[in-house]
């Protein structure tokens, strides 16, 4: 299966319902990863005690995801984590109820506390970098914010390789006509919202990103394997930079710095 596994064909018929985001979560970390099992979430009553201390219902989509992949930290928290349960917040405005933060605290993801009762709401996104305490549409359900979430912490973590180029008009063009791109709507990226958008393509192994760079747009390939990665570089005509060795910090020891 991790050999057949490609994120665009799993994802081609986008998501008419939010069991098909999670059932591409369980193919993902199956194929990537490692299986889901019944340990990787978060028991009922652990988000009760959430929903307690908050005073307020969790979104379906969100106790959902928690109570399927919320531990499994190798899909979530590599580097901008999908927060647990007794560590949900509401951002400075009291309008948004934060499910996920960069970092070091310069953004976040939320649901507007006037949603919370759709079962699977829109996310929204504020940034340090957006004006006063505005902040913009991510995408149109959580539960896809979920899938981007699951991709784009693939794409941070030690167990993934990768490479980044210029994303030229050349290397467009070219990842364009040999990858597939997937389904996921464009959505802004947290460190340059006001920026172009991110698009994600895919093969077999293969994750390929655009999104704003420090000049322009850059590619970011990840790859199961370094093979995988070497099979993009060979493809697409970029100006790639010598390969570094990937991290090796573990998860467990990194520690996150919530918004504010």
């Amino acid at each position: 299966m991790a050999d057949r596994f490609d994120v665009a064909e799993a994802l081609a018929g986008g998501f008419p319902a939010r069991a098909d985001a999670w059932a591409f979560v369980r193919g993902f970390a199956a194929a990537w990863s490692t299986p889901l099992s019944p340990a990787d979430g978060f028991t009922s009553a652990e988000v009760q005690r959430a929903e307690d201390r908050l005073g307020m219902r969790l979104p379906v989509a969100l106790r959902e995801a928690y109570a399927l992949f919320g531990r499994r930290r190798d899909l979530v928290a590599q580097q901008n984590p999908l927060l647990e349960p007794d560590e949900l917040l509401l951002d400075p405005s009291g309008e948004l109820l934060v499910f996920r933060s960069e970092n070091q605290g310069c953004a976040g993801w939320g649901v507007a506390l006037a949603d919370l009762s759709r079962e699977d709401p829109p996310a929204a996104l504020f940034a340090d970098r957006l004006t006063g305490s505005s902040r913009l549409h991510f995408l149109d359900r959580l539960s896809l914010a979920c899938v981007e979430t699951v991709l784009s912490e693939a794409a941070m973590a030690d167990w993934t390789e990768g490479r980044t180029c210029k994303a030229t008009p050349e290397v467009v063009a070219c990842l364009e006509e040999q990858f597939a791109q997937v389904a996921l709507p464009p959505y802004p990226a947290w460190f340059e919202p006001m920026g172009q958008p991110v698009r994600w393509f895919s093969s077999s192994g293969l994750l390929l990103c655009v999104e704003p760079g420090l000049e322009g747009m850059d590619l970011v390939v990840t790859g199961r394997t370094m093979a995988d990665v070497q099979r993009a570089v060979e493809a697409i005509p970029g100006t790639w930079p010598p390969a570094v060795p990937a991290a090796t910090e573990a998860v467990e020891d990194r520690e996150w710095v919530l918004p504010f």
